[in-house]
C-alpha cells in the first residue's frame, strides 16, 4: 500500500463552535490547505517502510531529544533533519547535541544521520531559503511535528503563532511535490476532563476512541486568556485534521502530562515540579498534593509515536496516548521521607507569596487557583483511567512500557541526586522520621476503619522504632538517594497491616482458614532452596506465593475469585513497580532469577511484624540485631499465621472446594525454629546442606551486591566477617534445635545440594516418599519441563563468580566457624560431604 490508511476508524467533526478567535485561525489553515491542493496535484505518499527521510520540528525539546534517538535508533537506514532555532546549521547541531547528551539520548554514530537546518517553524518556508524548502519538499517522507511553546499559563493569542499557525508551514511541506506522512503531536489537555484529572464533576467522564472535545466544556472552564495553550494545540490538530480528509496521510499523536523520562531526567519547570520546589522552600506541603500517578514518561511516549508511525497497517488516526491504569493508589510526599507539614492551599499560597518572585510558583498562581480543587485532592485512588488505549494497543507493534509511579519516582530521585549541581531548584534533604511514618500509620488505620491500638500492638511500634533508629546510625550508611525508598518500604509495610486489618474485620471467615502441615524450606542461602522452592511448587498438590502476590497481600476491591492467578490481578502492576524501582531483577541478575509470577521467599510477610531477622541482611542494623536477640521473633511468626490465613482465603475463593498444601522457603527460620512451630506446631521440613566454604562466597557477594544499592559499601573483609558471624550463628542455632528434639525428627528431610544438582526428580522422589505424598506422573512431568526451561535460561546467562578470599575468609576459618554444622552433616551424609 503506498500510504498507511486509518480509515478503518474515521474521525467525527467537532461539534459547536470555536471561540472566534479560533475560528478565524483555523478558517486561516483550512484555506491553506485549499490553495495548496488547488496550485498542485501532490504525487502519492510513499509507504513507512520505504521512509528515508523524515523532518522533525522541536527536536530540541524535552519530547524531541528523545523521539530523534528513537527514530534514528528504529531504521538504521533513516535521515532525520530537524529545524532548529539558531544563528546557523552548525550552531543548531550543537544545540541539539547538547539537548540530547543532557537527556543521555546521543550517540556519536548518530551524527552522520541528522541534517539540521536553521530556521523558526512560525515563519514563512521555516524561514529557509527557496531552494532548501524546495529540497525539503522533493526529499522528506514524514514529518513529526513537535514544535509548540509550552506555557500553560498564557492567553492564546500569545501562542497562536506558534502553536497554532506554525502548523501552517508544515501542512504546506506535507502537500507540495508528494504527499508526506504527517505525525503531528497534540495533548490529552484539550478535554477539561483529563486537566482537571476526573475529578469532582468530570469523576463519570469517558475519552473514547477518536473523542474529540467538549467545546461546550472547555469554553466553561479554560478561558482563552488563561488557558490558551489548550485552545492552540486544538486549533492546529483541527487543522491537521482537515488536511486528513482532503486526503493527507495523518495521525495525531495526543500526549498525557509527560514531567520526565522513564529514565529519571526530568523537566524543572512543570506544575508538578514547581509545587515541589515551592513546598521544599517553605517547609510545607499543600493538603491534598500527591506523587501524581498519570505522568507519562516522554520516552515511553516517543517509542509509541515511532513505532505507529513505522506502521504500514495503523488503522487508527487519533491516538489517546496515555497509560489508562497508572496506579491502584495515590503515594505522598511522607511516604518518601519528606517530613513537611499539610497545610490548606491557601496557607501554603501565602508562605510561598511571602517569598517573593523567588518562589517556583510566582507566575503560576492564577494555574494554580484555577485547579487546585482538583489536582491537590488527596488519596483519592486512580485503578484505571476513563480514556480508551484501544488505538495505541492495536497499532503500535512494539511493547509498551509504563513505568510506575515508584519506579519513576526512584529514577528521579537519583537523577537529580546525582545532578546536584546542575539542577536549578533545591533538592530537599529526606529523613526517616519516626512521628511522620507513626502520622501515616494513623492515616492508614482510619483509611482502612480499623483501630491504631490493635493494628500496631506495642511490640511492632517498637520494632517500627528500632528500625527507625538502625536507618539513622551512622552505621547503617544509607545512600541519600535511597532514604526515600527506605521510608516508603516501611509505609508499604504499615499500609499493608492496615489493609490485612480491615480484610480480617469485612470477612470474620478469614480467621477460621486451616494451615495444615506447611512445608517450610529451611536450608542456608546459597544451597539449592530457590530450585527446590520451585521445582516442588510444579505440583498442583502445593500452594506457593508468587513475588506479586506478596507486594501487596489485599486486592482492593477483594474480588478474589475472579483475578487471582490472573493478568488481571491488580498486584501484578504494583509489583513489577516495585521490582524495577529497586532495580531488583539487574540487582540479582546471574546469582537469582527474580520473575513475578515465580515462587519466592516468605519474607515480605515476616517483614510485615516489623521485628524479623531478614531486615538484618539487607540493612547493616547492628543495635536492632542486638535487640532481637535478646527479645525473639516470637511474635513475627504469629503475624505470619494471621497472614496466610488471608491468601488460604484468597486461594479458596479460586479454587472452591480445594485446599492445597503450602510450601515455603526462607533460610532465616532456621534462627526461629521454635517460634515458627509455636504458630504452626504440624510443620514440614526440608533443610538443604552444602559445603559452608562454597555457600559463603557466593552469599557474601550477594549481600555485598544488595546492599550496594542502599548503603555505603562495607570494606569486603568486614562484610565477610560479618557474614560468617551471622551464618555460623544460623546454621548453629537451627542444629541446636534439631538436637534438641529428637521427636520432631520424623518431620524433617535432609537434601544433599549435590545430589539436588546431580538429580533433582531423584531427590523429590526421595522427599515424596518421606513424607508419604503421593506421587503423580503428571505432577513429575511438569516438574522436569520447568528444569529443562531453567537448564536452557542459565545456558544463555553470565553465571556469578565468587571467591572466599574476596572477602577475606579462607577456608580454615570457615570450617571453624561451622564445625559443629560439618559435624552434624557428616552425621547425615558422610564425611565426603563435608570435606
Amino acid at each position: 500500500m503506498a500510504t498507511a490508511s486509518a480509515t478503518a476508524h474515521p474521525v467525527p467533526p467537532l461539534a459547536g463552535t470555536l471561540p472566534p478567535d479560533c475560528q478565524r485561525d483555523l478558517t486561516t489553515l483550512r484555506r491553506s490547505v485549499r490553495a495548496a491542493l488547488t496550485d498542485a496535484t501532490p504525487a502519492p505518499a510513499v509507504s513507512p517502510a520505504d521512509f528515508r527521510n523524515v523532518l522533525v520540528t522541536g527536536a530540541t525539546g524535552f519530547v524531541g531529544r528523545f523521539l530523534v534517538r528513537d527514530l534514528l535508533a528504529h531504521e538504521s537506514g533513516l535521515t532525520v533533519h530537524c529545524v532548529v532555532r539558531a544563528e546557523s546549521a552548525e550552531r543548531g547541531f550543537e544545540r541539539l547535541r547538547a539537548n540530547m547528551e543532557h537527556a543521555e539520548t546521543w550517540d556519536d554514530a548518530f551524527t552522520s544521520r541528522i541534517h539540521v537546518y536553521a530556521g523558526d517553524v512560525s515563519q514563512a518556508r521555516f524561514g529557509l531559503s527557496h531552494a532548501d524548502f524546495d529540497r525539503l519538499c522533493r526529499e522528506i517522507d514524514a514529518v513529526h511535528h513537535l514544535a509548540a511553546n509550552p506555557n500553560l499559563v498564557a492567553s492564546y493569542r500569545s501562542l497562536r503563532q506558534v502553536n497554532a499557525l506554525g502548523v501552517r508551514e508544515v501542512l504546506r511541506l506535507c502537500l507540495s511535490v508528494r504527499l508526506k506522512h504527517l505525525f503531528h503531536v497534540s495533548t490529552m489537555g484539550v478535554f477539561p476532563e483529563y486537566v482537571h484529572s476526573f475529578a469532582g464533576e468530570y469523576r463519570d467522564c469517558y475519552i473514547g476512541d477518536h473523542a474529540q472535545p467538549d467545546l461546550g466544556r472547555m469554553k466553561r472552564v479554560m478561558p482563552l486568556g488563561l488557558l490558551g495553550y489548550s485552545w492552540s494545540k486544538l486549533v492546529a490538530e483541527q487543522a491537521v485534521l482537515f488536511a486528513h480528509q482532503a486526503g493527507l496521510p495523518v495521525a495525531v499523536f495526543r500526549f498525557g502530562q509527560t514531567t520526565m523520562a522513564s529514565t529519571g531526567y526530568a523537566q524543572s519547570d512543570t506544575p508538578p515540579q514547581l509545587v515541589f520546589a515551592a513546598a521544599v522552600q517553605v517547609g510545607m506541603i499543600p493538603e491534598g498534593f500527591t506523587m501524581r500517578a498519570t505522568d507519562d514518561p516522554a520516552d515511553t511516549l516517543t517509542r509509541i509515536c515511532t513505532d505507529i508511525s513505522m506502521n504500514v497497517n495503523r488503522r487508527f488516526t487519533v491516538y489517546s496516548c496515555c497509560n489508562n491504569a497508572p496506579s491502584y493508589r495515590a503515594m505522598q510526599l511522607v511516604e518518601f521521607g519528606l517530613n513537611y507539614p499539610e497545610v490548606p492551599y491557601t496557607v501554603f499560597k501565602r508562605a510561598c507569596q511571602a517569598h517573593g518572585d523567588a518562589s517556583p510558583m510566582a507566575r503560576s498562581w492564577p494555574l494554580f487557583d484555577h485547579f487546585a480543587p482538583y489536582w491537590f485532592r488527596g488519596s483519592e485512588t486512580v485503578q484505571t483511567l476513563p480514556v480508551s488505549d484501544r488505538a495505541i494497543r492495536e497499532d503500535c507493534p512494539g511493547d509498551i512500557d509504563w513505568p510506575g509511579p515508584l519506579t519513576r519516582y526512584v529514577r528521579y530521585n537519583r537523577w537529580v541526586r546525582d545532578r546536584e549541581e546542575e539542577w536549578p531548584q533545591a533538592i530537599p534533604q529526606l529523613g526517616v522520621s519516626l512521628d511522620s511514618v507513626l502520622n501515616q500509620a494513623r492515616r492508614y488505620a482510619r483509611d482502612n476503619g480499623v483501630s491504631f491500638d490493635t493494628t500496631y500492638p506495642e511490640w511492632m511500634l517498637e520494632g517500627l522504632a528500632r528500625l527507625v533508629e538502625g536507618f539513622n546510625a551512622p552505621e547503617a550508611g544509607l545512600l541519600a538517594k535511597r532514604i526515600g525508598h527506605c521510608v516508603f518500604d516501611l509505609c508499604r509495610i504499615l499500609r499493608n497491616n492496615a489493609e490485612l486489618a480491615g480484610e480480617r474485620m469485612r470477612l470474620p471467615e478469614i480467621g477460621r482458614q486451616p494451615i495444615e502441615r506447611p512445608v517450610f524450606i529451611v536450608g542456608i542461602n546459597r544451597t539449592g532452596t530457590t530450585f527446590l522452592h520451585r521445582l516442588l511448587a510444579r505440583d498442583r498438590r502445593f500452594w506457593a506465593l508468587r513475588a506479586y502476590e506478596y507486594v501487596e497481600p489485599v486486592i482492593p476491591d477483594g474480588d478474589y475469585a475472579k483475578v487471582v492467578g490472573t493478568p488481571r490481578d491488580p498486584r501484578r502492576i504494583k509489583a513489577a513497580d516495585v521490582f524495577a524501582a529497586g532495580r531488583i531483577v539487574d540487582t540479582l541478575a546471574g546469582l537469582h532469577h527474580a520473575g513475578l509470577d515465580e515462587p519466592e521467599e516468605d519474607i515480605p510477610i515476616l517483614r510485615l511484624s516489623l521485628k524479623t531477622w531478614v531486615f538484618a541482611t539487607r540493612y547493616r542494623l547492628p543495635e536492632y540485631e542486638r535487640w532481637l536477640e535478646e527479645t525473639g521473633t516470637r511474635e513475627a511468626y504469629h503475624v505470619h499465621r494471621r497472614t496466610m490465613q488471608h491468601y488460604n482465603y484468597q486461594r479458596r475463593a479460586c479454587h472452591p472446594g480445594r485446599q492445597g498444601q503450602w510450601i515455603f522457603k526462607m533460610p532465616t527460620h532456621l534462627m526461629e525454629l521454635g517460634a515458627l512451630l509455636e504458630a504452626y506446631p504440624d510443620a514440614l521440613f526440608i533443610q538443604t546442606h552444602r559445603q559452608p566454604v562454597e555457600f559463603m562466597g557466593s552469599w557474601c557477594s550477594l549481600v555485598e551486591r544488595f546492599r550496594s544499592e542502599i548503603s555505603e559499601p562495607l570494606p569486603r573483609d568486614q562484610l565477610g566477617t560479618e557474614q560468617l558471624k551471622a551464618m555460623s550463628r544460623m546454621l548453629g542455632r537451627a542444629i541446636q534445635f534439631r538436637r534438641s528434639h529428637p521427636e520432631l525428627e520424623d518431620r524433617w528431610h535432609d537434601v544433599s545440594f549435590y545430589d539436588l544438582v546431580r538429580d533433582p526428580i531423584a531427590v523429590v522422589v526421595g522427599i515424596y516418599r518421606r513424607f508419604g505424598w503421593p506421587m503423580e506422573a503428571e505432577s513429575i512431568e511438569a516438574m522436569k519441563a520447568w528444569f529443562w526451561k531453567q537448564e536452557e535460561q542459565r545456558r544463555l546467562e553470565t553465571r556469578h563468580r565468587y571467591d572466599i578470599a574476596d572477602h577475606g575468609l579462607t577456608r580454615d576459618k570457615v570450617n571453624a566457624a561451622f564445625a559443629d554444622y560439618r559435624k552434624f552433616v557428616a552425621s547425615r551424609f558422610g564425611t565426603a560431604a563435608v570435606s
